[in-house]
């Protein structure tokens, strides 16, 4: 079971470790009062205070596609931003420039095949004693740049949707699903520069600053109907807070890359349920009174946040096996400061 927070949530801060502590009373001294008690619920999870939060690339996961040679025209086929397939035709080239890139990709895989054949038929000969090192050293250098060279322009060419010789054209497809970022610029785009970036689908995530104190029980967070799992968190701090990154995010959430909100943490700890006028303050901390052998014992609580009528609080103890004075607490507490207490 979790607890959930209110639209309106207290953020009160933990209680001080080793403050002071309320005395004791017993039941004989309160006279006449009316006593009521309540056993806390305990629940294995709470909703927190909401936490602003930004839908990023996660680092180091994008694909990037850049023009091969000097380009006069390029036809963007997408939007910005688009979510597109794999093999979705993104960009259009089109010049004299396409013709000579594709008649060079020609010229290297005829040179790299002819490379391959010297290359193989020599190599018996260098095993047998019938050509030189030096005559193997050519050889072998000759292929193996051949080889570098038409490897190198076959991999853009695996991202070519298609080409058109008549137009002297050539239409670049996306590598991966996803989100399309297209580098739409105003002057020529020379060889070398970026044309669009893909972001995978599964590199898409939610990026939140959550509270150092909390960030090791961060499990998930909720954005509207959308429930996302945290996937990592960075094991360095930034101030009091520590960024956590969530699982990729599922697109039936209808987030929009870049998009700034504001989301509900959901932590995994075990937390109890106590009524409000259970809860009492004590110099800087908030406590309860237990009953123990006839007598009420003030225990300092964590106030972890709230629902309209109930607080979400944690405790060293198991409230969930005590019984919480949720009656006359205002009065047990006005006779305990009667007796010296503060």
């Amino acid at each position: 079971m979790m607890a959930k927070y209110g639209a309106c949530l207290l953020c009160l801060s933990a209680s001080v470790v080793g403050s002071a502590q309320a005395e004791s009373l017993a039941i004989s001294a309160l006279g006449n009062l009316d006593l009521s008690y309540t056993q806390p619920q305990r629940v294995a999870s709470y909703e927190g205070s909401p936490l602003p939060a930004q839908v990023e690339i996660l680092p180091g996961n994008d694909y990037w596609i850049s023009t091969p040679e000097n380009i006069q025209q390029v036809h963007f086929l997408v939007g910005q931003g688009q979510r597109v397939s794999k093999g979705q035709a993104i960009v259009k080239l089109t010049g004299p420039e396409v013709f000579h890139y594709l008649a060079q990709v020609e010229a290297a895989a005829s040179l790299y095949q002819l490379a391959k054949s010297r290359y193989e038929r020599n190599k018996p000969l260098l095993a047998n004693g019938s050509i030189s090192a030096e005559k193997w050293r050519e050889i072998s250098q000759d292929y193996f740049t051949t080889h570098l060279e038409y490897e190198h322009m076959q991999h853009f060419m695996e991202r070519v949707h298609s080409t058109d010789a008549a137009t002297d054209s050539l239409v670049v497809a996306a590598p991966v699903d996803g989100i399309v970022k297209l580098n739409a610029i105003s002057g020529p785009y020379m060889a070398g520069d970026q044309l669009f970036s893909m972001v995978p689908n599964n590199s898409i995530r939610v990026k939140v600053n959550v509270p150092t104190g909390q960030s090791h029980s961060l499990s998930a967070i909720n954005i509207n109907q959308c429930h996302i799992a945290i996937e990592s968190l960075s094991a360095i701090a930034e101030g009091a807070f520590v960024t956590a990154w969530s699982s990729a995010v599922p697109q039936e959430c209808n987030l929009l890359l870049g998009q700034q909100m504001t989301v509900v943490p959901e932590y995994q700890k075990a937390v109890y349920l106590l009524p409000k006028n259970s809860v009492f303050s004590w110099e800087q901390d908030s406590q309860v009174f237990t009953l123990s052998d006839n007598q009420l014992n003030a225990l300092t609580v964590d106030i972890l946040g709230s629902t309209p009528e109930q607080y979400i609080v944690a405790s060293d103890q198991d409230l969930s096996q005590l019984q919480v004075l949720s009656q006359s607490v205002a009065a047990v507490k006005g006779i305990m400061l009667g007796l010296g207490g503060e």
